[in-house]
């Protein structure tokens, strides 16, 4: 479960990393570059918890 919730979290930050940048260079929509920050703080707390439930786990 650890293994999973790292590498989904590396996938979904990697994503909303670029559609963040694509936010930031091609002047969109500021809604979708609030959600794309958002997604990255999800990503983010679930390699967290990837990290707690690695450590809980030895």
């Amino acid at each position: 479960m650890d293994r999973f919730l790292y590498v989904f979290g590396i996938l979904v930050f990697f994503f909303s990393f670029v559609f963040f940048v694509m936010n930031f260079f091609a002047d969109y929509d500021s809604t979708a570059m609030v959600g794309s920050v958002l997604v990255m703080l999800n990503g983010s707390i679930a390699m967290g918890v990837a990290e707690i439930l690695t450590r809980i786990k030895t």
